[in-house]
């Protein structure tokens, strides 16, 4: 077991690619093995010591940092267990990209993996993480066959899938704990808001997505699909939004069951990539897809883009402008982030989605703020799954003022729409006031039970989906 004390040592882990800067912690824990695991869990909960658990830092809402205590990193629990045809066991700290590699030497390939590649697989779980291929083979919570894990109270269990379910009081019953489900139904959209609940549901389900709040995940089981055929992506630039939802309707009815990833990007998020893009056309919109390659679809795809007048057509076939047109797609979250950061701009940014019958309700009201409020914005992402991110970059106080009231409006907004205010990037420290609206505080204060059956003490994850205050209410 390695500990570091030195504060120079400790401040790589109060970070994250959140904003959030109010991480504190004593020291940190590197455990070598499952028994170092549970040793420490134990510790904390002799010393009542807060434990926050830290993965690769690649989260957006400030989950892996500290407020108090210590933390646990799983960065040394890395070793690929077993790999076959079909599945795959990993410890907790896997990097995701590593992963990938090995599985894909047997032809192997797993869907859900994050954009951040660097990402650890518990994370990837922990989050209910999804990525560029989540529009055809959806998040990671499908994909997971068995989760092993030291409990906030020092115990490990394991939960296969399969085998726990919710009673029709929403009681599951297992041979280590008894857990009464939240009274809330999880919208049945791409969701990563709180604690997972459905009737009936898995108990495996709970643990997936709880971002470290009910104890340190240590390995995991995960399904393996057959590598992916042959493919290619393709850029639509169009002259204009006007034609958008037309173009969205056309894409879905004719070309779905051949499709991998369906992502757009407005003229303002195009803008931070033509220093790396210099042939960008001007004044545009753009649809990335990525397609099944056959000469016939090609030709289809074309014949679309005619249609609607796209004023140029990027395509990867073989593997340079294939890895070029993936580059394209990257580069946005790193150069947004890099430019503001520059200017010492904090974005404001919405990870909202919502069922398909309501989405151009969503995004209508992101462009009337748009144009009504004077904050650049933009405007990009998961088009094909009625979720795009949209950033706001208020540059003064009465901007950020401005900001905070749209972020909230368009909250209000999609909850009466059906739909989520984390899609992917989950809660977090950052996010509980919009959970809180989403769920009703019945719904926090189930999550808190739910919390207290796993980690009496409520030392593991602590402010993580709701403040560690609401714990100890009488």
């Amino acid at each position: 077991m390695i500990i570091k004390e030195h504060r120079d040592e400790i401040l790589s882990y109060l970070e994250d690619s959140s904003n959030f800067s109010k991480g504190n912690c004593e020291k940190v824990f590197i455990p070598e093995n499952e028994q170092e695991v549970i040793e420490i869990v134990n510790m904390c909960n002799a010393q009542n010591m807060p434990l926050t658990v830290s993965g690769a830092g690649t989260g957006t809402v400030g989950g892996r940092i500290p407020t108090q205590g210590s933390v646990i990193s799983v960065e040394k629990l890395n070793r690929i267990i077993n790999i076959e045809k079909d599945r795959a066991v990993l410890q907790a700290g896997t990097i995701v990209n590593n992963f990938l590699a090995e599985i894909d030497k047997i032809g192997s390939f797993y869907p859900p993996f994050p954009t951040e590649r660097n990402a650890f697989i518990g994370g990837n779980v922990s989050t209910n993480a999804s990525g560029e291929y989540s529009f055809r083979f959806g998040a990671t919570r499908k994909y997971v066959l068995r989760v092993k894990m030291v409990t906030g109270a020092g115990n490990v269990i394991e939960i296969p899938r399969g085998k726990f379910f919710a009673d029709k009081n929403g009681v599951i019953k297992t041979d280590f704990l008894t857990v009464k489900i939240p009274s809330y139904i999880t919208p049945p959209i791409k969701c990563s808001a709180g604690y997972f609940s459905s009737p009936g549901m898995d108990l495996i389900d709970l643990i997936i997505g709880s971002e470290g709040t009910l104890g340190v995940i240590t390995e995991v089981e995960v399904m393996l699909i057959k590598k992916l055929p042959d493919r290619f992506i393709m850029i639509f630039f169009l002259p204009s939004e006007d034609r958008m939802f037309e173009f969205i309707n056309e894409v879905k009815q004719k070309f779905i069951k051949d499709m991998y990833t369906f992502e757009f990007f407005d003229n303002a998020s195009l803008f931070f990539l033509r220093n790396d893009f210099p042939e960008i056309p001007e004044n545009c919109c753009a649809f990335y897809i990525e397609s099944t390659d056959t000469t016939e679809l090609m030709e289809r795809w074309l014949e679309l883009s005619e249609k609607y007048n796209a004023i140029d057509v990027w395509v990867g076939g073989d593997p340079k402008s294939y890895q070029k047109l993936i580059d394209f797609r990257h580069r946005l979250p790193e150069n947004i982030n890099a430019y503001f950061r520059k200017l010492k701009i904090t974005k404001i940014s919405l990870d909202i989605a919502v069922p398909e019958k309501n989405f151009r309700e969503l995004v209508t009201l992101y462009r009337k703020f748009s144009r009504e409020s004077g904050i650049q914005t933009v405007l990009f992402g998961h088009i094909g799954e009625n979720h795009l991110h949209f950033n706001l970059f208020p540059v003064d106080e009465k901007e950020r003022n401005i900001a905070r009231q749209i972020y909230l409006s368009c909250v209000e907004k999609a909850i009466s729409l059906g739909g989520t205010i984390a899609a992917e990037h989950g809660i977090g420290k950052i996010k509980y006031p919009y959970l809180r609206m989403m769920y009703g505080d019945g719904g926090i204060n189930d999550m808190i039970m739910i919390k207290k059956t796993f980690d009496p003490k409520g030392l593991i994850g602590r402010d993580n989906l709701f403040p560690a205050e609401l714990l100890f209410q009488k």
